[in-house]
């Protein structure tokens, strides 16, 4: 007896990275391959077959294989990191948006690459997520999901379709995607304000307030290959954000303290940008594996937001607060990388260039014209090798950060190192220690040299003399994973020097809002996550209880806080039938004096799946229809305890995913870099 197999076939060689097929005819033989390969610099994780074929898109399947610290959301696929990280996703190297990872066809992945501990070709990224798919040589693929859900006074949709259409060396694809977010927010403050000579003490009651975000996205993609040769790739992407009722949108009642009437408050802010991006790529391969990538890109993003703050007392008008800000900002970021492999080893250089310029109108309450220009350069050399059951890399860069806005002009220079050590004794277990210094640069919209009024007694004003500062970053990972038994335990600590963190200053009866270099900012973390399949390939979960230490010290203050939480996610499948339960873990964090921290939401979904198909069902916060967000500011001169809540967050969730192809496929190749400017610039007035 014989029987047909196919082997995964790993091409490391310069001219290709992704993995080939071939058919060979074999007596009964049994193979088993790893599906998780720990690599100096990545891990490469191969999907099993069942979990291609339950999975209903690229994000669903990152989901089912439960990599520690990272989080998938089930109704939207946006995938996060725990700690609040920076994340990159990438297809073939190509760097995407959600969007474009749930377009994958779950048979379309060979593997996926998971760099916990990336390195300078990366930027600051803390983790890199590359799905290697296949290529078609014919054909083309129509992919589209549709999840919607819907509650008491709530709406939630996420639309996406795309197209792919191959012939030879040459690909055409475009997609496009509608998200839409829509519901009431309560917002409530207790506040207190600190005159020298007297306290205020205010106390605000919310109301119901409509939220409404709808953002568009769509891409239009050619590529070419010659294989051996080259790979130029072209790209036309337009992004628009329409948020006709802002987040901090709200209404209220207003008690002074010594005051017998309330004040009603009405705060409102509509925003809109359009970015168009044009993306321009090429690749080439030299001899004796020798790789050059050049990468430029061009960016526009149009802004307009106008935000009308009242407050009445007896219907009659006491403060009234408008503000019309329009901003243009063009962009142009150029990249070249050179890479060498020898053997295990690889040597890497690259340089890296971004010219900005930034034009914001202000008008209203405030007339304001604000002109900025920015510069960072930077040029890197990594080498990364291995001797014996170690495996290391090492990385400098040098870089530039310029500044320039009405006269006031900042420069500096900086050298920022980076190591990674990694120690594999045997296939099941492995350790890792990276550490790295980095130099942030301030964000625009901090460094506005404007003043925008919150309310009555606040104002939100904008520093030009900010300062960029170091980080210095450290993690020791440790891994074991046989059988059905899965654990991995994550040290980290983050040192920030002169971090750009919030001030409030008293001057002349009024209260400022200011971002100043403080003086340090650390975060100190531990998360061991476990996973474990007691039903063989039918059933696995995986348990991640984190904690993390905060120490925020300003120039006038000092504040330390600890934050613990649990992440779960359990999936289910059996024949084509599936379920799974999923924690989303929101954004919680301190920094500054400023303590963020929302309520934990949970999904649980079924349905079912064919080849082409699927249909699941679902709800959102099944357990509780309240969820809320409590903030706090533990500022001297304005300490405020603010609470947003919502009693209709629970929703009742379909989503439809179709997936049609046709036409023979083959290894896929796309562009390793890219790069695109999303920073707008402005600087808004609304209230935390």
């Amino acid at each position: 007896m014989k029987t047909s197999i196919i082997i995964a076939v790993l091409a490391l060689t310069t001219h290709t990275a992704f993995a080939q097929e071939t058919v060979i005819n074999l007596d009964e033989v049994t193979i088993l391959a790893r599906s998780v390969i720990v690599k100096e610099d990545r891990k490469l994780l191969f999907p099993t077959q069942e979990q291609v074929n339950e999975s209903t898109d690229g994000a669903d399947i990152l989901r089912k294989i439960q990599l520690p610290r990272i989080m998938v959301d089930p109704i939207s696929g946006e995938i996060s990191m725990s700690g609040n990280g920076k994340i990159q996703l990438r297809i073939n190297g190509v760097q995407v948006t959600n969007t474009e990872i749930a377009s994958i066809p779950p048979a379309d992945i060979l593997r996926i690459e998971y760099h916990d501990a990336p390195g300078a070709r990366f930027g600051n990224a803390d983790a890199v997520i590359d799905y290697i798919t296949r290529r078609r040589e014919s054909g083309g693929n129509i992919n589209g999901s549709f999840f919607n859900g819907g509650g008491h006074r709530r709406m939630s949709l996420d639309n996406r379709l795309s197209l792919k259409y191959n012939y030879g060396k040459y690909e055409f694809s475009a997609n496009a995607t509608l998200v839409q977010r829509k519901g009431y927010w309560t917002r409530e403050y207790d506040e207190q304000l600190v005159f020298p000579d007297h306290l205020l003490h205010q106390t605000e009651v919310g109301e119901p307030t409509l939220f409404n975000k709808r953002i568009f996205s769509s891409n239009l993609n050619y590529s070419l290959i010659e294989k051996g040769k080259y790979f130029f790739n072209a790209q036309l992407k337009y992004t628009r954000n329409d948020f006709p009722n802002n987040y901090e949108d709200r209404k209220s009642k207003l008690y002074l303290s010594g005051s017998e009437s309330p004040l009603s408050i009405s705060d409102h802010t509509a925003e809109t940008d359009n970015s168009p991006v044009l993306d321009l790529y090429l690749q080439r391969y030299l001899r004796n594996n020798q790789t050059f990538i050049f990468n430029v890109v061009g960016t526009y993003i149009d802004t307009d937001n106008r935000r009308i703050y009242l407050e009445k007392q007896e219907n009659e008008t006491v403060t009234n607060i408008v503000s019309n800000i329009t901003g243009n900002k063009y962009s142009l970021i150029a990249e070249g990388i050179y890479e060498k492999k020898s053997g295990q080893n690889k040597l890497t250089g690259g340089i890296r260039h971004l010219q900005s310029y930034t034009n914001n109108k202000y008008t209203g309450t405030t007339f304001a014209n604000v002109s900025m220009r920015q510069a960072e350069s930077s040029i890197y050399a990594e080498y990364q090798g291995k001797a014996g059951k170690w495996r290391y890399r090492t990385n400098l860069t040098a870089a530039r950060l310029y500044y320039s806005q009405s006269g006031n002009r900042s420069e500096k220079y900086a050298f920022q190192p980076s190591a990674l050590l990694t120690f594999e004794p045997n296939d099941n277990i492995h350790f890792r220690y990276r550490i790295n210094l980095r130099k942030n640069a301030p964000a625009l919209s901090a460094m506005n040299d404007v003043e925008q009024a919150i309310n009555t007694w606040l104002i939100r004003r904008g520093n030009p003399n900010l300062k960029a500062f170091n980080t210095l970053s450290q993690s020791l990972a440790a891994g074991f994973n046989k059988g059905i038994l899965g654990l991995e335990i994550l040290l980290g600590y983050d040192h920030e020097y002169n971090p750009i963190m919030e001030s409030v200053l008293y001057e002349a009866g009024r209260f400022i809002r200011i971002y100043e270099n403080q003086r340090s900012f650390q975060n100190l973390s531990a998360e061991a996550t476990f996973t474990v399949k007691p039903w063989k390939k039918h059933l696995t979960l995986s348990v991640t209880p984190r904690v993390n230490r905060f120490i925020s010290k300003g120039n006038n203050y000092r504040h330390t806080y600890t934050m613990p939480e649990l992440r779960v996610n359990m999936d289910f499948s059996y024949n084509h039938w599936l379920a799974n339960f999923t924690t989303i873990t929101p954004p919680r964090s301190v920094y500054g004096e400023q303590l963020m921290k929302s309520d934990q939401m949970y999904t649980i979904m079924a349905g079912y799946k064919l080849s082409n198909w699927s249909i699941m069902a679902g709800v959102l916060n099944p357990f509780t229809g309240e969820y809320k967000t409590d903030n706090k500011n533990w500022s001297a001169l304005n300490p405020v305890d603010s609470k947003i809540h919502t009693t209709n967050n629970r929703s009742y969730l379909v989503k439809l995913s179709l997936n049609l192809n046709y036409g023979k496929q083959s290894s896929s190749r796309r562009k390793q870099i890219n790069n695109m400017d999303t920073d707008s610039g402005i600087m808004q007035g609304v209230k935390n």
